[in-house]
């Protein structure tokens, strides 16, 4: 006969589980103890960076070895991506960026760095007060983006499973080739909990192909202001970039026919179609097309329009936010400098 489940003492079913748990504590690796010398694809990695760029193997994978797993960076690109996890909000670009005291310190940085910035728009043809708007925004002057090891963050991005896993990658691939070219030690460089590095917060390919020697010390290093300069500086002048050209202007609207445009930095219309759903420039604006923005702080709507120069400014940062804070403290520049 089945002895009923009530003669067995209570704590019984308790103990099990707790030693279990005991059992998995101590016997399983921990996350931040992975050896990434020791997965099948980050070996291959390696083998593949020997044959390709002839790096030694036997170096990368000591490396790989040192890297240690990052938990939180890969939780922000595993399931489903969160709108603003990467970028940020409209209100948030205009109480901490575009204020008196964030204008104030750009002020001073083109002060500091005249010499920097008036070498870099000779060379490049681009206005100092869109290159310092740049630099404010991506790392307010250097001050913020080192916080993760940027070795770390792209081992444990390249080689676990996420969204953007080929991608990273492929960014670590790039770290390689950029730090040997530059006489760099990628476990000493950081950045952001994505790889982007210094004040100009660029990713490795994008360091790669748009880095610039600027202060002539034989290195084009992520880490120095003078570098970033030059790097954003040529980055918006092989991109087409014109300091002539307004980049941005306000528009007002008549009725609700606004609300049914669609917004964006791809949202592109003659200023005719603008002006049949009641969107007007509530200031000159020269082209006959504009990019067509539309941002809400609270219950309240502002409207911009765009030209070219702030579709160039999307191409670093794919936000249409962005972009318009960028412009928007380049002008507050151009009117306190």
């Amino acid at each position: 006969m089945m002895k009923k489940s009530t003669h067995y003492p209570l704590r019984t079913t308790h103990f099990f589980p707790f030693s279990l748990l005991l059992l998995l504590l101590f016997t399983l690796p921990s996350p931040a103890r992975i050896d990434y010398s020791r997965l099948p694809a980050a070996r291959a990695f390696a083998e593949r960076m020997h044959q390709r760029y002839g790096f030694d193997e036997g170096e990368l994978l000591g490396l790989l070895k040192r890297a240690r797993h990052q938990a939180e960076t890969l939780a922000r690109y595993r399931g489903r991506h969160k709108v603003g996890a990467t970028d940020y909000s409209w209100h948030r670009y205009k109480s901490r960026i575009l204020v008196d005291e964030s204008v104030r310190l750009g002020v001073k940085f083109m002060s500091r760095y005249r010499r920097w910035l008036s070498l870099a728009s000779r060379r490049y043809r681009v206005a100092p007060k869109i290159i310092t708007a740049f630099i404010r925004v991506e790392s307010k002057f250097g001050r913020y983006g080192h916080e993760y090891p940027v070795w770390d963050s792209l081992v444990t991005l390249a080689f676990n499973p996420n969204r953007k896993q080929k991608f990273f990658r492929g960014e670590l691939e790039k770290l390689l080739i950029l730090a040997r070219k530059n006489r760099l030690d990628p476990l000493k460089l950081r950045g952001s909990f994505a790889g982007a590095m210094g004040c100009a917060q660029q990713v490795p390919s994008i360091q790669l192909r748009y880095g610039v020697d600027l202060d002539g010390d034989g290195r084009k290093d992520p880490d120095s202001i003078a570098d970033c300069i030059g790097t954003i500086a040529n980055f918006l002048h092989r991109n087409g970039w014109k300091n002539n050209r307004k980049t941005l202007v306000r528009a007002r609207h008549r009725g609700e026919g606004f609300l049914r445009l669609r917004s964006g930095y791809r949202s592109l219309y003659p200023l005719a179609t603008l002006r049949r759903y009641g969107v007007t420039p509530a200031e000159l604006f020269g082209g006959k097309s504009a990019y067509y923005l539309r941002l809400r702080d609270g219950r309240k709507w502002d409207l911009f329009l765009g030209d070219r120069n702030y579709r160039i400014i999307t191409l670093y940062n794919a936000s249409k936010r962005y972009g318009v804070t960028i412009a928007l403290y380049a002008e507050a520049l151009r009117c306190r400098h």
